[in-house]
Parts: C-alpha cells; structure tokens; sequence
C-alpha cells in the first residue's frame, strides 16, 4: 500500500493552531491499533519528515472504558505489545500510559510540534478528540484511518448531496 500521498478527503484540522516550537510530533493512537495499513501514522511520518523531527506514539490506556472486560483488555494489550514492536522495528518509540486518552494525549503533547490522532465515531471519542483541539498549544489534525471511503466523502458530514 502507497501511503506516499494521503488522501486530502482522510485529514482534518481539529483547531486553527500552528505548529508548535516542539521536540517531536506526537502521533496519539486510540482507535486504529495498529503499525500497517494505518492512514493516520503514515501522515504523522510524513509530518514528522518534512518537519525534521521524530515521532512518538502514545496510546492511554483507561481501566474503565465503557463495557469493557478482562477479555477485552487482555486481546487488546496483547494486540499493542504487536503494535509497539511492529513500531519498533521502524524506529518508532510507542509509550502507553494509563490515564484518560485525552489527559494522556494532552500530558504528551506539551512537547510535541504537532498532534495527530486517529478518527474515532463514538460520541465520547469524539469529545476526547474536541477536548485535545481545544486545549493543546499546538496543532491537532486527524486522520480517518478505519473507514474505506471517509465518512465526510460517503454522507452528507461532508457536503455530498
């Protein structure tokens, strides 16, 4: 898979700020877990590149996440131990940290150029998302990863008629 250009149709702005004057770029994965076939990371790279900074990629890891169980946390974690050695191997750095996802990817982005974060639909990863926007001292974009065709090109969200 060519991720060389992201489709424009896969990337929002999430607030008007700039750049940020930060140490690396934070790539803050909630809903895609995942190395390969990841639209979002591989924007992050780019970003990353062009900016002359490494990455980070971080991940918050809350114990009381709606309907959850042992099972569910179990297959999860097992799946980011893949994740992070899967970043490791492209020498990617994956810190997971237990916290509220926006709490985690506020704390990691005070030193961060810009943040990129994957799309989540479900009502309360949508306002994790509008609380980092809102509060972050830089850029945050996000970048639908999960969906073939982006939500915004496929329904109205986006102005199709």
């Amino acid at each position: 898979m060519d991720f060389q250009t992201i489709q424009k149709s896969r990337i929002q702005l999430l607030n008007d700020a700039d750049a940020a004057k930060g140490n690396y770029l934070l790539y803050w994965m909630q809903q895609s877990q995942r190395a390969d076939y990841n639209h979002a990371l591989e924007y992050a790279i780019q970003q990353a590149n062009r900016l002359g900074q490494g990455i980070l990629v971080a991940f918050g890891l809350m114990d009381d996440y709606p309907e959850a169980n042992l099972r569910h946390y179990t297959f999860m974690l097992e799946g980011l131990k893949e994740t992070q050695s899967s970043l490791a191997r492209r020498g990617i750095k994956m810190v997971i940290q237990k916290g509220a996802p926006a709490k985690v990817a506020l704390k990691l982005g005070r030193n961060a150029s810009v943040i990129v974060c994957d799309r989540g639909y479900l009502r309360h990863q949508k306002a994790w998302r509008d609380q980092v926007a809102l509060q972050a001292a830089c850029r945050v974009v996000q970048v639908e990863s999960d969906a073939i065709v982006p939500l915004k090109v496929a329904s109205n969200e986006g102005g199709f008629q």
